[in-house]
């Protein structure tokens, strides 16, 4: 298994209209292909795998269960739409069930926090393993530091490890998270500098563990 989370400054708003229309945001065709190299095999999907979407602004979780995760396709399109429904879902529940995960199709749930705290504390109680936070050496944390290159050396990838990759290049305007879970005693962090997009930092993850389990 391997837990991916992403982190946004913010949620995109759009609609099923615009997706209809073809306007869907381009941010949101960029969460479409981190899910697709998430999950995607050629004619599978990675049932180990746990995605997990958070948007800080509004302090919303989305959580993809590759377990139970049923009506994924390959388009963007369907992919949007599930996100979409997750969302809407998670904001419609909101004031009955602060603290329970909602359901939005199988395999998809969704969580709101009153605050970055909050959800810091509740994912040091889902992550009992090592924690990986993806930071690119061009990348300010606001303090010099040692990265270790996952590109260059060997560092085996454990079953429950998560990886935390922020979504944004700027790290200076969202430190207070990023603060957080650098304070975390399991954290370690790690540059993928060589690899630029999102979404090929997890395809790589992805190989390196699929590397491992054929060793």
């Amino acid at each position: 298994m391997v837990n991916f989370l992403l982190l946004f400054e913010k949620i995109i708003n759009y609609s099923k209209k615009d997706i209809d229309k073809g306007k869907t945001p381009l941010n949101v065709y960029k969460i479409c292909s981190c899910i697709r190299e998430t999950f995607c095999l050629s004619y599978a999907i990675r049932k180990d795998n746990v995605l997990y979407l958070y948007f800080q602004k509004e302090h919303v979780l989305i959580k993809f269960e590759g377990q139970t995760l049923r009506f994924l396709g390959p388009d963007e399109r369907s992919q949007a739409i599930l996100i979409k429904k997750a969302l809407n879902k998670i904001y419609e529940k909101f004031d009955n069930e602060n603290n329970k995960w909602v359901k939005s199709t199988p395999g998809i749930f969704g969580k709101r926090f009153s605050n970055n705290l909050e959800f810091i504390e509740f994912f040091t109680s889902i992550s009992n393993r090592k924690n990986n936070l993806i930071i690119d050496a061009y990348q300010s944390l606001g303090e010099k530091i040692n990265l270790v290159n996952l590109d260059k050396f060997f560092c085996p990838i454990n079953e429950l490890d998560f990886f935390i990759i922020p979504t944004y290049n700027n790290l200076n305007n969202n430190t207070n998270i990023i603060e957080m879970f650098k304070e975390l005693k399991t954290i370690n962090i790690i540059s993928l500098s060589m690899i630029k997009s999102i979404e090929d930092k997890i395809l790589y993850i992805n190989f390196r563990k699929d590397q491992q389990s054929t060793l």
